[in-house]
């Protein structure tokens, strides 16, 4: 044996198997034997055939699971398979094959290298087959997975004005933290009216410290707040709440001037607490006109998410402006109708409140709305799906919104069931996420 062959063989017995990212249950790790039956002869050359199939083949058994779900996301960090065998390339050949598609792995520093991007792919199932020749025979190994578009899930907090209890902001804490699920703050200013100094800087200090929320504005039409906005108040129609002083008002009883200055006082009152200038909005009873949210519009928000399915609401029975359905998407808004999805001609996107509200609805009947977005299954298009709490009577909305949460929480991608991803509501936005 030269001295040449010598050294390969020794770097070949000191070869070790490489690892592929992320897990998956459906994974075979069966090993085939060769497919050809070829006697063995004496020599150097069987000696290395030999050598390097044993590597492979405990490459080949040692290589990790995939995960069960994939999801084309751009949330989803390291979006790929990705497998290497450490092996030469004399006598050696890997290729796959997914589903139907026959592919050559790249060789490269070294080692056989298999590169699948996810967003790549079309979503459904997937059988990825990883064959490798050495000399003349074959190994092989098998993987399964599902390739699936996500389904975002949001938990939007509607801040009223008022004080909270420390419980209740500890109880949302909790349950964040439990479905890792972070939340899309509708913060109100009238906090700065209503409570002592010392309260509104502590709850806007709670607010900003969250780091993995965001936030946005929330308007109910106090009299004192739009009084403090140099508007005069106009409290004819109202839905009849028992709060009064203007909480029953609805956004659309404002002119485009009068709102546009209500509008800017809000942006001034975070801006003055550092609170960074919002981009997304909600009205209070959800009750807002197409004049309205053009004033948004001109103000440069992104985002309005007071869309809902049609009510009647409040003791003076209010018709609401609103007639989306429980499966209504995301959709760039139209300036003279604000509930369809048709020639969109302004910037302002509208994300509705199609999972509901954890005040109005039982949980079984927010389930129902999810269910109705997603019932189980690879999602061909991407879904957003958006419920509503408030942090003032968590008491009562808490155990609610934990049980949907709880359930959603079974098709979690981070928990590899399904592709579910939590996230707040401009970050769905940010990528401009095509429905």
């Amino acid at each position: 044996m030269n001295k040449k062959l010598g050294i390969l063989i020794v770097l070949l017995l000191s070869l070790v198997s490489t690892s592929v990212f992320l897990t998956n249950k459906n994974t075979s790790t069966e090993i085939n034997t060769p497919i050809n039956g070829v006697e063995e002869i004496k020599g150097e050359e069987t000696q290395v055939c030999s050598i390097l199939e044993e590597s492979a083949k405990e490459q080949l058994l040692n290589l990790p699971s995939l995960r069960e779900w994939y999801v084309k996301s751009p949330y989803v960090e390291n979006n790929y398979i990705n497998i290497q065998l450490e092996l030469p390339k004399e006598s050696v050949s890997v290729k796959y094959s997914l589903n139907d598609s026959q592919n050559e792995a790249l060789f490269e520093d070294g080692k056989w290298k298999i590169n699948i991007p996810i967003d790549n792919l079309e979503s459904g199932e997937y059988k990825l087959l990883v064959d490798c020749t050495i000399c003349e025979n074959k190994l092989s190994k098998s993987f399964s997975f599902k390739v699936s578009n996500p389904v975002y899930v949001t938990w939007t907090i509607d801040w009223e004005g008022f004080d909270v209890k420390e419980q209740y902001l500890q109880e949302m804490v909790k349950i964040s933290e439990q479905y890792d699920i972070p939340m899309t703050h509708f913060f109100n200013p009238y906090i700065y009216i209503y409570l002592s100094s010392n309260r509104a800087t502590y709850l806007t200090n709670w607010v900003k410290n969250r780091t993995e929320d965001s936030i946005g504005l929330h308007l109910h039409m106090y009299d004192s707040l739009v009084k403090a906005s140099g508007v005069k108040v106009n409290n004819n129609p109202a839905w009849g709440s028992p709060m009064g002083n203007g909480h029953d008002t609805p956004n659309s009883n404002y002119s485009y001037e009068d709102f546009k200055e209500i509008i800017l006082w809000s942006i001034n009152q975070f801006e003055k607490n550092g609170i960074e200038r919002p981009t997304m909005y909600r009205a209070g009873g959800w009750f807002i006109d197409e004049e309205n949210i053009n004033v948004l519009n001109d103000l440069d928000f992104q985002i309005e998410s007071s869309g809902r399915t049609y009510y009647i609401h409040g003791r003076n029975l209010l018709e609401g402006p609103w007639n989306l359905s429980t499966t209504t998407q995301p959709y760039q808004m139209n300036s003279r109708n604000q509930n369809t999805s048709n020639n969109p001609n302004i910037n302002i996107w509208e994300y509705p409140n199609n999972g509901g509200d954890s005040w109005a609805y039982t949980s079984e009947q927010l389930v129902s709305n999810f269910k109705s977005n997603y019932d189980r299954g690879i999602q061909n298009v991407d879904t957003v799906v958006t419920f509503l709490s408030h942090p003032h009577w968590f008491d009562k909305e808490g155990p609610k919104i934990q049980e949907v949460l709880k359930y959603v929480y079974t098709y979690s991608y981070n928990n590899d069931k399904g592709p579910v991803i939590f996230l707040t509501l401009d970050k769905v936005h940010e990528y401009n996420v095509k429905l």
